[in-house]
């Protein structure tokens, strides 16, 4: 040990020993504090407590740390119980959290429920939004910031310009390189605290760890001091008391907790692998690709390592599937038995995703290419009867939330696609029980991560982890070899112990060249074919109890030594070579080495015969005759009939499944005696609806194209003397009927919109666009009621997975224009979209007026009005409440006033009404108005409302006026002027 070593260490351990670490009472800082705290929906297990009170310990001491409790421990709830005690409890704002894109959605939904005090800003979007949100973010008060990668590099001095009392990365293995951009842009940060949050922090060496504990506490392990760790510490594998000194270290840095050890209710997870072999046009493109690259085998220069690396990746491809080569997939493109037939792994897992649909388990499967990932959507788009979702790095953050919620939501959603890097973090996917690898990662954890995303905390099933595997490969010996690389990280930080030995990549070209020469004498074997039909899934898996649940693998030793094509995960030899005992580095120089010998001799025959040296088959590849331009056009004519014709019998496909389809709903509703609501339109009516524009410049205050805004109930609509009257409301594509607003209402009045909605959910009858007509002639009316017309309920289907779809509200507004003409029936809309964040109200309201208004049909808005305890009139004069309530209200009337009187007024006579402002700005701002005099409105009253506060890009502001005329609509900054200036400021500059 040199001194510089060990001057090393004794400095650590000096800085380690002066920090002093007060550990929190147990039944103080208990469940019930956190809740007081904020914390709420959640019931903290043990070890989660233990994980929340060991980060405040680091806080309070001043240093950062590592959360490295295994995937699916909850590391979030922590750091959000953690996050609440650091904004709420000590007041220590504001916090910083950095995740990945994939995961930023749910990082919202789990704050959203289990923190809703906390007022949360989300830094995304194109570069002209975050210029504006980057602004608003300055000049606002918030406790978390919530980001991702991308935009820390992208606006790194927008971040540079807080003090972050907090830094939270999500995933923090994305730093393991010192040298990246993302660890030196993170560094730059001001950050008083830094927590890493990873389920893996040590994937291949000990620089790696040192770069996470430098960034985390760079007053404990200086960046200068990098080298000088990982070289004391390379041999810990014989060194038990470096071992035990470098342990020592850790502990006070990060914290580890395995599955296994806390959570006893888990239900068990159980790998296997399928092996499978290569079919008739895999095994020749396998041969071709070694063969073509017969050089690289030699002892020249020309069999680089990297070029080894690149024939690895081919024949990798060639294993997937043959057709992600191009040119081998037959022409005319066309889907068919072929597309599975061409490839093993893809027939084996035909066969596999049959019994497991059978057997009712949900399946999530990864694979490392999104090529592959495409294959695989044209293999379930030809089997039909399986539903899908995919994600992968292309699909957008929105999308990827609603994919994930579909899934989980929808029994029949059967399978979903993933790619392993974009899928394979920070998801809960517990709704399914199955995990097929269709290829295996040569870094084992980014596998562990992704088979994680069901067996994780809620899982209530057992789990199967099934890995699809090409015997007699190299794609077999790598996976061991991946194997044992995984058996040394386990060994580090589940046992508390440190390997050196965790790089363990193929490092000599020798190496490269035996594995790629491994197993090719039976691989290549086109005698020996498997039969996949007389696999015996249920014994091999293992059964299913009646309710889709794994039962466990019955242990039989005989039947599995018995059985070549599925084995157990588990290895014991840590030498990459030996396999079922069988030393591969021998045999890669016996019957391999023959075999590929001959290949290559073959190979060299039969190009002698054509040429007699390289260099003139180079000369004749590259003098090949050129096309003529008939040629040229006759290949192109060919090239357009060939699409033509494959676009024609996709057509004709479709045409076919769409008339099956029908036949199918016609006898559905035939056996249910199911009559449709639907409106529908004929083409002609179609285009005479198109004709009808209203332009910018024409005048829509006159009573033909004017919308009335109006408050009151939308089901109880005011009349004219008119006798027919339809009231409308938005609804989704999913059948589901909400108990509260608008769906409230229709329900009070009658229960056949309800059983026709849902009815027609069943009978396949909802569509984006459709418009449902419903008649209330024949339902029960209160006493109090009289029924004065006719009166019509129009539900119409423009919202998919809670998102509008503008395309589907001008279909169903054509559509109701229509049918309001015919019955001569005035329109009655709810205020659509109301509360919804960024709805376009602007476009909503042309179409109304271009479909309604402007036709003659008279047209209401409704706003409801809520009842309101509020008001202090309004609580003076309630009547009909109770003693023990009046008495409840006038005592928070006299210490309202009390507080009041030591208080500035200045805003008396200030009768405020939020439109459109979140809950928790809402709530912050009314304390203040209250304080200083001035009162809140819960609906926008003309004779009481003085100001609507609304946010700056608010589109209801003509609609606003008109239902208060005499009040200012202004921007909700107004308020936040005036409090933060202590006097009632001028409104001008900021009515909206």
């Amino acid at each position: 040990m040199s001194d510089n070593e060990s001057a090393l260490v004794n400095l650590l351990k000096k800085r380690i020993n002066v920090l002093t670490y007060k550990t929190l009472d147990e039944n103080e800082y208990n469940q019930t504090y956190f809740k007081h705290s904020g914390l709420t929906n959640v019931d903290i297990r043990s070890y989660q407590l233990y994980g929340i009170r060991w980060l405040i310990e680091r806080y309070e001491v001043g240093h950062g740390a590592i959360l490295s409790d295994e995937m699916g421990l909850g590391k979030t709830l922590q750091t959000i119980a953690f996050l609440l005690y650091v904004c709420k409890v000590k007041k220590q704002l504001p916090c910083l959290v950095i995740s990945p894109l994939s995961v930023l959605q749910n990082w919202t939904k789990e704050l959203s429920r289990f923190a809703p005090g906390l007022n949360v800003q989300i830094y995304t979007g194109a570069k002209d939004e975050r210029n504006e949100l980057a602004e608003t973010i300055k000049k606002s008060t918030f406790d978390i910031l919530l980001t991702t990668y991308e935009y820390i590099i992208k606006d790194t001095s927008f971040f540079q310009s807080f003090t972050w009392k907090v830094l939270i990365i999500d995933e923090a293995h994305r730093i393991k390189n010192s040298q990246s951009l993302l660890h030196g842009t993170l560094k730059t940060l001001n950050a008083s605290c830094r927590i890493l949050l990873t389920g893996t922090p040590i994937q291949n060496n000990l620089s790696e760890l040192y770069s996470l504990l430098s960034f985390c506490a760079p007053n404990i392990f200086h960046p200068r001091h990098h080298e000088d760790f990982v070289q004391y510490f390379r041999n810990i594998n014989t060194d038990e008391t470096r071992k035990k000194i470098l342990i020592d270290l850790l502990k006070p840095f990060i914290l580890r907790r395995l599955k296994r050890d806390v959570l006893t209710d888990l239900p068990n997870k159980t790998e296997l692998m399928i092996f499978h072999d290569l079919s008739k046009v895999q095994k020749e493109l396998y041969k071709a690709i070694l063969t073509k690259n017969r050089s690289i085998f030699g002892s020249s220069e020309a069999g680089s390592k990297t070029s080894l690396v690149n024939i690895m990746m081919q024949l990798r491809k060639a294993i997937g599937h043959p057709y992600l080569f191009p040119g081998i997939e037959p022409e005319p493109f066309e889907m068919g038995e072929h597309l599975i037939e061409a490839s093993g792994k893809l027939h084996i897992l035909d066969h596999l995703l049959a019994h497991l649909y059978a057997k009712k388990h949900k399946v999530l499967l990864f694979s490392q290419f999104t090529t592959v990932l495409d294959i695989l959507q044209d293999y379930l788009t030809y089997r039909e009867i399986y539903k899908y979702e995919r994600l992968d790095g292309s699909v957008r953050s929105e999308e990827r939330f609603l994919a994930i919620n579909n899934f989980s939501v929808n029994d029949d959603t059967f399978i979903f696609l993933l790619s392993t890097k974009a899928g394979g973090v920070g998801l809960n996917l517990v709704a399914a029980d199955t995990v097929i690898f269709y290829d295996s990662d040569f870094n084992p954890q980014n596998d562990l991560q992704a088979a994680d995303r069901c067996h994780r905390i809620g899982q209530k099933r057992p789990v199967r982890i099934i890995r699809l595997v090409c015997q007699n490969s190299f794609e077999e010996v790598i996976l061991r070899r991946a194997e044992a690389k995984l058996k040394l990280s386990k060994t580090i930080m589940e046992n508390s112990e440190l390997s050196s030995g965790l790089n363990t990549v193929i490092e000599t070209k020798t190496q490269l060249q035996d594995v790629l020469r491994i197993g090719i004498d039976k691989l290549l074997d086109e005698t020996e074919q498997m039969d996949y039909t007389k696999i015996d899934f249920a014994a091999s898996l293992g059964k299913t109890d009646k309710n889709g649940h794994w039962l466990a693998v019955e242990e039989n030793k005989e039947n599995e030594n018995e059985d070549k094509q599925f084995q157990s995960t588990d290895i014991n030899d840590d030498n990459m070579y030996i396999f079922e005992g069988v030393d591969y580095r021998n045999a890669a120089k016996k019957v391999d080495i023959d075999l590929f010998d001959r290949l290559i001799i073959n190979d060299e025959n039969e190009n002698s015969t054509a040429t007699s040296s390289s260099n003139q088959r180079f000369t004749e590849r590259t003098s090949r005759r050129q096309m003529t331009e008939e040629e040229k056009a006759a290949r192109a004519a060919k090239i357009r009939e060939t699409k033509a014709q494959r676009k024609q019998e996709i057509e004709e496909a479709e045409r076919k499944r769409e008339e099956r389809r029908k036949v199918r709903i016609e006898q559905l509703w035939a056996s249910k005696n199911y009559s449709s609501c639907r409106v529908s339109i004929s083409d002609d009516e179609d285009e005479e609806t198109d004709e009808t524009e209203l332009t910018d410049t024409e005048d829509d205050s006159t009573g033909e194209t004017k919308l009335h805004y109006i408050f009151g109930d939308v089901m109880k609509p005011q009349l004219h003397g008119e006798k027919c009257a339809i009231s409308v409301h938005c609804v989704d594509d999913s059948g589901r009927w909400p108990s509260k607003g608008v769906f409230a209402s229709i329900s009070q009045r009658s229960k056949e919109p309800e059983k026709q909605y849902t009815l027609a959910s069943e009978m396949q009858d909802i569509h984006m666009g459709d418009t449902h007509l419903i008649s209330l002639n024949d339902c029960g009316v209160d006493d109090d009621d009289e029924l004065l017309c006719d009166q019509y309920v129009a539900l119409i289907v423009a919202q998919h997975r809670n998102k509008f779809d503008f395309t589907a509200l001008d279909s169903a507004l054509r559509s109701l224009g229509k049918t309001a003409k015919e019955f001569k029936a005035t329109v009655h809309l709810p205020r659509i979209g109301v509360g919804s964040h960024g709805f376009n109200w602007y476009g909503t309201e042309k179409l109304i007026k271009k479909y309604l208004s402007s036709r003659g049909i008279p047209t209401y808005i409704y706003y409801f009005k809520r009842e309101s305890i509020t008001t202090n009139n309004k609580r003076s004069n309630e009547q009909s409440y109770g003693n023990s309530k009046r008495l409840s209200i006038e005592k928070s009337i006299n210490n309202k006033n009390q507080l009041k009187l030591h208080l500035p007024s200045y805003l008396s006579g200030v009768n405020i009404f939020f439109h459109d402002i979140d809950e928790n700005t809402k709530k912050r701002l009314q304390r203040f108005v209250y304080a200083f005099d001035g009162d809140v409105n819960e609906i926008a009253d003309p004779n009481a409302t003085t100001h609507i506060l609304a946010p700056g890009n608010c589109q209801d502001i003509l609609a606003l006026q008109d239902a208060c005329p005499n009040a200012r609509v202004i921007n909700i900054e107004w308020l936040d002027a005036c409090v933060s200036q202590g006097t009632r400021l001028n409104t001008d500059i900021y009515e909206l």
